[in-house]
């Protein structure tokens, strides 16, 4: 089943949401030469969504009807969260715009990558929401709110790549959310988790070095986090709008 057009989400769009949805059109029609319709559907509609474990929201270029889209394939399309639509196309906005990640061609898409991805983006990510009228706090509490719900008490027996991995989650909520959330997570990580705790001083620390809101500095954060909390060789700059842009000329070529 195809997901629905534009013009559906724009009917059940808030004003946040229909500037999300203008500035996305101006900035693909600028900046690729192609102004490419924003999409919406159920991720268990998609083959390569529905069997993966767990809530997963996410946004990917693909071709429909003869067309370059970006389909927003949602956990439950028919609640229609204006926030979980702006977030999904802010991270595109902002690939346009120039921010780039990291991959490991060793092991592309791990827990390491996502949550080192997500840490490095999810600030301006946010900062991009706030400017257009959506205030995201609610959303990050209660995501911060899950993670800790989610620590397993006890003695902190993790193979050394789960520190790093869940070190990246907890510096995503510490930079986010509440304060009075953040001490509650640095105070439990302080007493239950120290390992952790100690890659998660490093990498707060490494931020407080980096705007996150430029792109270039953003990208040095990424690649000066490889280093700091040790996390291997084979890490390569991915840039997701190269790819969309070879997708554009070979749906052009075609027409």
């Amino acid at each position: 089943m195809n997901p629905l057009p534009e013009s559906y989400i724009r009917k059940m769009a808030d004003e946040p949401t229909s500037k999300f949805l203008d500035l996305w059109k101006k900035l693909s029609e600028e900046l690729l030469g192609y102004p490419i319709e924003i999409m919406m559907g159920d991720r268990k509609d998609n083959p390569e969504l529905k069997h993966i474990p767990g809530e997963l929201n996410s946004a990917y270029p693909a071709v429909i009807d003869g067309n370059v889209v970006l389909p927003i394939w949602l956990e439950n399309p028919k609640s229609f969260d204006p926030l979980l639509i702006t977030h999904e196309i802010g991270h595109w906005i902002l690939m346009v715009k120039g921010f780039k990640g990291l991959v490991n061609k060793y092991n592309r898409q791990s827990g390491i990558d996502i949550n080192m991805n997500s840490l490095a983006q999810h600030s301006p990510l946010y900062k991009l929401q706030r400017s257009l009228g959506h205030d995201p706090q609610k959303m990050i509490d209660t995501r911060t709110k899950s993670n800790l719900n989610n620590l397993t008490r006890g003695p902190e027996l993790m193979l050394g790549d789960r520190w790093a991995e869940f070190a990246l989650l907890f510096a995503d909520d510490a930079l986010n959310c509440s304060e009075e959330l953040k001490n509650d997570l640095i105070e439990l990580l302080q007493e239950d988790f120290p390992v952790t705790f100690s890659f998660l001083e490093k990498i707060l620390n490494l931020v407080s070095k980096h705007d996150l809101n430029d792109p270039k500095s953003n990208l040095a954060f990424l690649r000066n986090l490889v280093d700091t909390i040790y996390l291997g060789e084979g890490w390569k700059v991915i840039d997701e709008v190269v790819e969309l842009k070879e997708m554009i000329k070979e749906c052009n070529q075609k027409k």
